[in-house]
């Protein structure tokens, strides 16, 4: 059992979960999530090559916020559909904020997506392709499917997040505004990434046919991402002018970086593959001692954002 605390942006001292033995919050609702209004300015200038490993490496991370507007839209109209259905007042709550967090995110990578599409990156043409991907999942599938879908990203989401968080050398040298809007996603990541778990179990259920949709839904969410990841990164990298300056060797660092050393999706694979297990629970993964870090971040984020627009 681990427990760690930390401050809230009202000042008032929260409690980060208490994993119980078996590997579930004890008080049943994990962490609470909290949303947090926070503008970033990433300079336009940077777009094409921000990342301290290189443009691929950028170009890399710019190919992740690229899916970011539809499928938090998907996954705040997901946990919504439900929302009313959940019998937990605590959880609910905690629903209401993960779609709030959601939200945020949505803007800020919504802005940020844009300075790829003006800097000549295909962002438009990409971005347009997940929303009627979702769309299109949306209005033919059962309405089952957009939470199991949710569910799955939520954790794939959580393990980025907590691969930056984790060894933050994967960010070093990255200019500072890029740096710190990432961090903020993926510590927000790891403070919600329960919530859209625990509203499934509470209104699906817990039971083997829950449990095989569930399974099934992150075979399927895992089949679809990361093709569609690796061929947007393709396309984003033959249009970037710095990674044509870079040449191949750029690629060489983005494959090093996610499976050689950091291995940021290496070293994944073991929690990926926990996701099956009949009894998971995100908090199993209990990466709670990072969110200490949010205040911080915080007041950082409000200071670079108002030093920018007095300018």
């Amino acid at each position: 059992m681990s427990e760690a605390t930390r401050k809230s942006t009202n000042g008032q001292t929260k409690a980060a979960p208490t994993v119980s033995d078996s590997g579930r919050p004890e008080d049943g609702t994990s962490v609470m999530p909290e949303r947090r209004d926070l503008h970033f300015l990433p300079p336009a200038e940077h777009i094409d090559n921000w990342h301290g490993r290189g443009a691929h490496l950028t170009q890399f991370m710019n190919t992740l916020s690229l899916f970011f507007p539809a499928g938090e839209r998907m996954f705040i109209d997901a946990v919504r559909d439900y929302r009313d259905q959940i019998p937990d007042p605590d959880l609910k709550k905690a629903a209401t904020a993960f779609i709030g967090q959601e939200a945020m995110h949505s803007r800020e990578h919504i802005e940020y997506n844009k300075l790829m599409d003006d800097a000549g990156l295909p962002a438009e043409k990409l971005d347009a392709f997940v929303w009627s991907l979702l769309d299109w999942i949306k209005d033919n599938a059962p309405k089952s499917v957009p939470l199991t879908a949710t569910v799955a990203l939520e954790h794939f989401t959580a393990l980025m997040g907590s691969a930056i968080l984790d060894d933050e050398s994967v960010m070093d040298g990255s200019q500072d505004d890029y740096k710190r809007m990432w961090l903020w996603h993926a510590l927000e990541e790891v403070e919600h990434k329960a919530v859209a778990y625990d509203v499934y179990e509470k209104t699906i259920g817990r039971g083997p046919g829950a449990y095989l949709n569930r399974a099934g839904g992150m075979v399927l969410a895992t089949a679809i991402f990361w093709p569609l990841v690796a061929t947007f990164y393709w396309q984003m990298t033959q249009a970037s002018p710095a990674c044509k300056k870079e040449g191949w060797r750029g690629h060489l660092t983005v494959l090093n970086t996610l499976f050689g050393k950091p291995g940021v999706l290496r070293r994944q694979v073991p929690e990926w593959l926990a996701y099956f297990k009949y009894s998971f629970h995100p908090w199993q993964q209990n990466n709670s001692h990072h969110l200490a870090r949010i205040d911080q971040l915080t007041e950082e984020a409000d200071a670079a954002y108002a030093a920018a627009t007095h300018h």
